[in-house]
């Protein structure tokens, strides 16, 4: 009589820990994509930071090329201010600056949203894992005392 009970009794806590094990599994997978999702939310704010660098970088070059082209002009005894001497370093330059400047401003917002995309889809991940855990956790322990519940009768009938 007290054999069955034991058996009951173990088959009852191995399922517990069957579903602890679930449980834990995909807490686990959840807490990477969060860690990964936390990662590519980084990852955005740096690539939005580096377009910032490399603009400004670009406007200083082109802040250098006017300031030679001026240096040029007063050489030469030409107002750089005024006429096709200003077209020239004024006019075509700022055009130039504005293309490039716009260009690292979309590389670095395309990779930054490329990055917040991760993010979201590691954030979907988690939230699936944890759902699945607790699924996972309900199947395994409900399964456990369905295998107890057909055994026992031959445990008593052993008995």
């Amino acid at each position: 009589m007290c054999l069955p009970a034991i058996g009951l009794v173990a088959g009852i806590a191995g399922s517990a820990v069957s579903a602890m094990g679930a449980a834990s599994s995909a807490n686990a997978q959840a807490n990477a994509a969060e860690y990964n999702a936390t990662v590519e939310r980084i990852n955005a704010r740096s690539n939005r930071q580096k377009g910032l660098v490399e603009q400004e970088r670009i406007s200083g070059k082109y802040d250098d090329v006017r300031g030679q082209g001026v240096a040029a002009a007063g050489k030469s005894g030409v107002d750089s201010g005024y006429g096709s001497a200003a077209l020239v370093i004024f006019g075509d330059n700022a055009k130039s600056q504005s293309q490039d400047m716009s260009t690292a401003y979309v590389n670095a917002e395309g990779a930054a949203v490329a990055n917040e995309n991760k993010a979201r889809d590691y954030d979907a991940q988690a939230k699936a894992s944890r759902q699945a855990g607790k699924i996972g956790m309900a199947s395994s322990f409900l399964s456990g005392l369905g295998s107890i519940a057909k055994a026992g009768p031959s445990l008593m009938i052993n008995s």
